[in-house]
């Protein structure tokens, strides 16, 4: 028979246990934002934010689908820990590709069909508001690059914040 003693103690025993593991991420630290190439009802996106902390939003306008982790940073290499895996995406490394950085290679292998008119590529990209690719990466540490599994890098912050 459980008292009301035991049970007090196993709520406040979860609650405790709950709100140590929740991760709590403020807007006001956001160092970093990557939004989806192709948007819709669904979708996908993610923030880093100061302290190591990241929250990834797979879902719809009405329920954003969001949760929290922790990521690490390696030069340009993103690792989220425990990333669910998600449609398209495989993987929870990602590479950060900023458009300032990038030359005439890039652009050709970004736009294969359009190798001769990769400044115009370029141009469009960042007429987007873009201003770099996140793309992920295989277990190898190769880029998996395809049309629809990369996200596009819309507020950068992260040099300012290391």
């Amino acid at each position: 028979m459980i008292t009301n003693k035991t049970l007090l103690f196993v709520v406040f025993a979860f609650l405790l246990v709950y709100c140590r593991t929740q991760i709590k991420v403020d807007e006001k630290d956001k160092i970093f934002h990557a939004g989806p190439v192709n948007s819709g009802f669904g979708v996908i996106y993610f923030g880093l934010y100061k302290g190591n902390k990241y929250q990834f939003c797979d879902g719809d306008f009405m329920d954003p689908g969001c949760y929290t982790g922790n990521y690490d940073l390696s030069g340009d290499t993103i690792i989220m820990h425990d990333l669910r895996k998600h449609h398209g995406i495989q993987t929870n490394k990602f590479l950060i590709r900023r458009y300032s950085s990038m030359d005439s290679s890039y652009w050709q292998g970004k736009y294969p069909d359009h190798k001769d008119e990769w400044q115009n590529m370029r141009q469009r990209d960042l007429a987007n508001g873009a201003t770099g690719d996140i793309v992920p990466l295989n277990s190898n540490g190769n880029i998996v690059f395809d049309k629809d599994n990369y996200f596009l890098i819309r507020f950068d912050q992260i040099k300012n914040n290391q």
